[in-house]
């Protein structure tokens, strides 16, 4: 703890601030001696700062976001209750793993989602019902599709919240980006790193699966493999999409020959088996909720 220093003769008299510390209630249960009066002092000017408390960003105490209490025959740093927020607020973040997600998504919460339509009332229940069993079942994820802006990414970046608050990981990716990366990182030998992280993660979330341009190599060393793991592991899945499930398959089918519509139509049977199809419909929403 950082000491006071103060010159008995010239700046006050070491017997009056004890005196004048001893009237104070916040000092109540502390035996005040010349050799515990800095502590008492650091403590005092603390206990003022905290209460013209101005953010954690303009803390003036010694140590931003702690103060000092006196407790057990000790004085110790305890965190201030906005120090707790932003530390519990940290940890969550922590937990959610986002890549090329705007700011909005990031901050998405499920308390703004509206539910104001019969087919965003379904999904709102399934996502309580999927983070209420969580640990007790394994639940489908969703494959949420409809046109831009109807609200589909910004749930996904609320559920990402939701999970973090239960302590569990996740990963949302804008999938076109993500491909890219992973194109990318042939070169650096990166590639078994990230898919790894994509077929181990808690919950997988794929943004706007779809808009990228489908070839071969993502459906068959990217999609298929990441799918086919999850699905065998029991490891939650939420896809979101402007198409739908028979539109995707088409997309999904680069030639046209019977070999790729097969394997098109396996990634396809995958997705029934490990998530629910819901169309979100046509409607935009301010903010993406």
């Amino acid at each position: 703890m950082d000491k006071l220093n103060f010159n008995v003769d010239v700046k006050f008299n070491l017997l009056n601030e004890i005196n004048r510390l001893k009237k104070n209630p916040l000092f109540a249960d502390v035996d005040i001696t010349i050799e515990n009066l800095n502590s008492c002092l650091i403590m005092e000017i603390e206990y003022l700062n905290c209460q013209k408390c101005k953010g954690l960003a303009n803390c003036q105490n010694f140590n931003k976001g702690y103060f000092t209490i006196y407790q057990d025959g000790e004085f110790l740093l305890t965190k201030c209750q906005i120090k707790k927020e932003e530390d519990n607020l940290n940890t969550r973040n922590s937990l959610i793993k986002t890549l090329y997600m705007p700011k909005n998504i990031r901050e998405a919460r499920l308390d703004n989602f509206n539910i104001n339509s019969e087919e965003r009332r379904e999904i709102y229940k399934e996502i309580v019902n999927f983070l209420t069993n969580y640990d007790t079942d394994c639940h489908k994820g969703l494959y949420l599709y409809g046109t831009f802006g109807c609200g589909k990414t910004y749930l996904l970046g609320a559920l990402a919240f939701e999970l973090a608050k239960r302590n569990i990981n996740s990963l949302l990716i804008y999938f076109p980006d993500l491909i890219i990366e992973l194109k990318g990182s042939l070169k650096d030998d990166r590639f078994s790193e990230i898919i790894n992280e994509l077929k181990t993660i808690d919950v997988l979330m794929l943004d706007d699966l779809g808009s990228e341009n489908m070839t071969t190599f993502v459906r068959d060393e990217i999609l298929g493999p990441v799918l086919n793991y999850r699905m065998a592991e029991g490891k939650p899945v939420f896809i979101s999409s402007n198409l739908t499930p028979d539109q995707l398959r088409t997309h999904l089918t680069i030639f046209d020959n019977a070999l790729d519509s097969t394997k098109a139509a396996r990634i396809i049977a995958r997705l029934g088996q490990i998530t629910k199809s819901i169309n979100m419909g046509r409607r935009r929403y301010n903010g993406n909720s």
